[in-house]
């Protein structure tokens, strides 16, 4: 079983379009759901993702999901048989409370105007001005809004520790994937995979942040030729 976690301001359905392309069942994971019963921290939310999976079983995160997986990774070093993390951060070195601060920005907007906080979401450098993928990307609707903003405060990367120490504890492999539009996350996961002990970084061409959607075959080959050699050590 595959675990995919979606990006902030995201959602479980844009993970519909990878269903038989990536040789495992798939569980795409409703990050908001958790939200429901209140803040929870970045920690206890991995914890949360370790708990309701199998031991044999592979992450997949993008973007904040992304940073939910590590977490997962560190809640349970044994259980997962590898993981997959995608234009991800492990977290800042400093500068939390400006980040903290950056993204209660973010959370205000949300529950004060949805439309325009989208609007300007979309607009972010990171995510290309509202280059916005074609094939098979959804974003989180006005249902969402609350969680929405409460993921902004409760997994902002300001709250996030830096687990680049904890990597040379990840028993897994681990294939960090980039798109190479993705100056700045490009060169994060190069820092990243240097210190996992079983780290690899693929560069996807012509992708951005959003990789999946941007190049979603050569995504869904990707995973699935990582699986396969996995598989093939175990």
């Amino acid at each position: 079983m595959i675990h995919c976690l979606h990006g902030n301001v995201g959602s479980p359905d844009s993970w519909d379009i990878f269903h038989g392309q990536l040789g495992n069942d798939i569980n795409a994971v409703d990050l908001w759901s958790m939200l429901e019963a209140g803040p929870l921290s970045l920690i206890d939310a991995g914890q949360a993702i370790a708990e309701s999976a199998k031991q044999g079983d592979v992450l997949l995160g993008y973007s904040m999901g992304g940073r939910l997986a590590l977490h997962a990774l560190l809640a349970d070093r044994e259980k997962w048989k590898a993981a997959i993390i995608v234009s991800a951060h492990p977290g800042l070195h400093s500068d939390h409370r400006d980040r903290l601060h950056h993204d209660e920005g973010w959370a205000n907007l949300v529950e004060s105007d949805w439309h325009d906080f989208l609007l300007r979401w979309n607009a972010i450098e990171i995510l290309q001005g509202n280059r916005l993928p074609t094939q098979g990307f959804h974003q989180a609707t006005i249902s969402n809004q609350l969680n929405v903003a409460q993921g902004f405060r409760d997994w902002s990367l300001g709250a996030q520790y830096n687990l680049l120490p904890t990597f040379p504890g990840f028993g897994c492999p681990v294939l960090w994937i980039t798109g190479t539009l993705d100056h700045k996350y490009c060169s994060v996961a190069e820092q990243a995979v240097r210190k996992l002990r079983r780290g690899r970084h693929i560069y996807v061409p012509n992708a951005g942040h959003r990789v999946p959607w941007e190049q979603p075959k050569i995504f869904s080959e990707i995973v699935r030729d990582f699986l396969f050699s996995v598989d093939q050590i175990h």
